[in-house]
């Protein structure tokens, strides 16, 4: 399993203290951790938001994969009313193309 510091999950975008329309993008345990303890709304932090919490907590101890995290990070978000896109293609960094220059000639 990866290191706590290195426990990174595929780009997960959550609507949660951002502008309409933006979404803010986690892409590790311990990111999902902090938005669990730090930021998520009080009388939101229910259930599901106490499983995510044990399940981010045991990730980060080696206990389970990470993946297991992230699944119950969005299980609290929906529950919670939470706008989340598990799509993490829409948040890879695009490739840039790059345009074949030929190399210009001093005459």
């Amino acid at each position: 399993m990866e290191e706590p510091s290195e426990m990174p999950i595929p780009p997960l975008g959550i609507d949660l203290d951002v502008r309409p329309g933006v979404y803010r993008v986690l892409t590790s345990v311990a990111a999902l951790g902090d938005v669990l303890m730090e930021r998520w709304p009080e009388k939101q932090r229910g259930r599901a938001w106490r499983s995510a919490v044990v399940a981010c907590l045991r990730a980060l101890e080696t206990q389970t994969d990470a993946e297991v995290a992230r699944s119950a990070f969005i299980m609290a978000a929906k529950d919670a009313g939470i706008s989340v896109n598990a799509n993490a293609e829409h948040f890879e960094p695009r490739k840039r193309e790059t345009s074949k220059k030929k190399p210009q000639t001093n005459q």
